[in-house]
């Protein structure tokens, strides 16, 4: 095992920062510091100012959630991450709105790099508001310099084991009429259909509801190594390393206020809520559901 998992973890996101500054901003975004959270249905977001030191030297705070790393494909990891960039740009060289409120300026710079901001996640929905998605124009700026990155080999060398779980939905882009464009591994354009966009809707619409800021995309494209991510998300529980390992994991997380935690089926997703300990098995899937803490 490395000895440098902690440098690799982070550096692997700086990379990307300075990647997308340079492709997308000009190189104006100034340095930031990268963190990790773990705060739910938040995939990133930033803080400006939120870190200084003797020299009364302020440094920005851009923060991932590492719990979609696993299960989320690397064009939206990269998304969360511009979508933030772009805020920060705000914060140096424009006029940000009230606190949490993505505003008209913002929206024009989202375009600008190839992101479309939508309340919906989809063509037509509004641009500006305190809850926003976006979509990925196709062959627009972001697009196209994602597309680069993920052709030099950028992956992420190290995931959360129990991760954020969600739908298998096609991996879209949208050309300038709204038409969606599914895309492969390689963010290359696939043959779409109606049927396909209709499907990747309605998941769209599913997450809107529980306002996720993304888009749902499908698990197929995130894995760039396949081999080596077999069966890590299991657990075994006949092995005492892997008890003992688990009992250390659970033990430094907070206890949900309410005493319950959720329990989801990784095959049909059903979710239900119950008392800590619980062995449930899905009976539709006839496997054990995973406590989500």
């Amino acid at each position: 095992m490395t000895a440098r998992a902690t440098f690799d973890t982070y550096d692997t996101i700086l990379n990307a920062y300075d990647y997308f500054n340079a492709a997308l901003f000009g190189g104006q975004l100034p340095e930031v510091i990268i963190t990790y959270h773990r705060q739910r249905k938040v995939m990133g977001y930033a803080s400006i100012g939120r870190w200084v030191n003797a020299q009364r030297q302020y440094v920005d705070e851009l923060a991932v959630n590492p719990e979609y790393f696993a299960k989320y494909p690397l064009i939206e990891i990269c998304q969360t991450l511009c979508h933030e960039m772009a805020h920060i740009w705000q914060a140096h060289f424009g006029k940000p709105g009230r606190r949490g409120y993505h505003n008209i300026e913002w929206a024009k710079r989202m375009t600008r790099i190839g992101l479309m901001p939508s309340a919906t996640g989809l063509p037509g929905g509004e641009k500006t508001g305190e809850w926003m998605m976006d979509y990925v124009i196709y062959e627009g700026a972001f697009h196209r310099s994602c597309q680069a990155l993920l052709a030099k080999g950028f992956i992420l060398p190290w995931v959360d084991r129990y991760p954020v779980f969600r739908l298998e939905v096609p991996v879209l882009a949208y050309d300038d009429k709204g038409r969606a464009i599914e895309l492969d591994a390689k963010l290359n354009a696939k043959n779409s259909s109606k049927m396909l966009a209709a499907k990747s809707s309605q998941a769209i619409a599913s997450m809107t509801s529980e306002a996720l800021i993304s888009l749902d995309v499908q698990e197929e494209t995130l894995r760039p190594q396949p081999a080596h991510w077999e069966g890590i998300f299991e657990r075994d529980t006949n092995d005492e390393s892997e008890q003992h390992l688990l009992q250390e994991i659970l033990s430094s997380k907070p206890r949900a206020k309410s005493g319950r935690i959720k329990y989801c089926c990784k095959s049909c997703h059903i979710q239900v809520w119950g008392k800590p300990g619980l062995n449930i098995d899905c009976a539709d899937c006839k496997q054990r559901m995973q406590a989500e803490t």
